[in-house]
């Protein structure tokens, strides 16, 4: 399990087993390609002095494991913000759709603003005697669960919708290449309705069709820290939240809408 993608030419990138989810061995996991959507909009028309800042994904249906081509736009121009859109195609269908704004950099002597954050956090818990492999009821296990890791701190799976934990990635998204802060937030964050999974998936569905993330810092270091909360209201829907983290503490959010529904017999 080298890498989640092998880049074909300038646009095609063909989908590895790495990115498989947990529900079946042919359909992607979210967070690889948000993460790819993000690497194509950070290198389109690259400006100096600037960053993401947030990513929002729509996923227009199941993201089949198999080649995708990814095509990218500037929406609006300007010195210092850019809104750009990525879109994922498999065999011409758009499966998942991006965007983005990039914005130029706070200057370094801006006054720090913290708000309600607490400074610094929790450090990366030892490894535990078991598997660090999200472990989900009739799970498929050699994909993505498999290519990243977790140290729980609280919570988790089954244990009444919360959960923190720290996760990285075990591979690149592409071969010999070093992910960027982003692609490392995102590859995590569209788990955050898996590591608070409550629902026996054999008798309820709780999938995303979406997900946000707003980074005010980008993340240092290989591995990020997200804690979540699943929410669900009967009769009507859910979130599941997450506020993401690194070795220095807090750096932004994610969120994700999730459709509530009883599991095909």
């Amino acid at each position: 399990m080298g890498s989640f993608y092998r880049q074909v030419d300038e646009r095609t990138f063909d989908s590895l087993r790495a990115t498989a989810g947990p529900w079946s061995p042919h359909a992607q996991h979210a967070g690889p390609p948000a993460a790819l959507l993000a690497r194509a909009m950070e290198r389109h028309e690259p400006a100096p002095g600037t960053r993401l800042a947030d990513v929002r994904l729509d996923i227009l249906g199941p993201i089949p494991v198999a080649p995708l081509t990814v095509d990218v736009t500037v929406l609006r121009g300007g010195r210092s913000m850019h809104l750009l859109e990525a879109s994922a195609s498999a065999d011409g269908r758009p499966v998942a759709i991006a965007r983005a704004w990039r914005i130029v950099r706070a200057p370094d002597d801006f006054p720090r603003l913290t708000g309600l954050r607490e400074s610094g956090t929790d450090p990366v818990p030892e490894a535990a005697d078991d598997s660090s492999r999200l472990e989900l009821p009739g799970m498929h296990a050699d994909g993505y669960l498999s290519a990243i890791e977790w140290r729980f701190v609280s919570g988790g799976v089954g244990t009444g919708g919360t959960a923190v934990a720290w996760g990285r990635q075990l591979v690149p998204l592409l071969p010999d290449e070093e992910p960027s802060p982003w692609e490392r937030a995102l590859v995590l964050a569209d788990s955050g309705g898996g590591i608070t999974l409550t629902v026996d998936p054999r008798r309820h569905t709780y999938i995303n069709c979406d997900l946000h993330v707003v980074l005010d810092r980008d993340p240092d270091g290989e591995w990020v820290r997200m804690s979540s909360q699943a929410l669900a209201s009967p009769g009507h829907g859910g979130t599941v939240h997450t506020t993401l983290a690194d070795q220095h503490g807090d750096l932004g959010t994610g969120v994700q809408t999730m459709v509530l529904q009883d599991a095909r017999s």
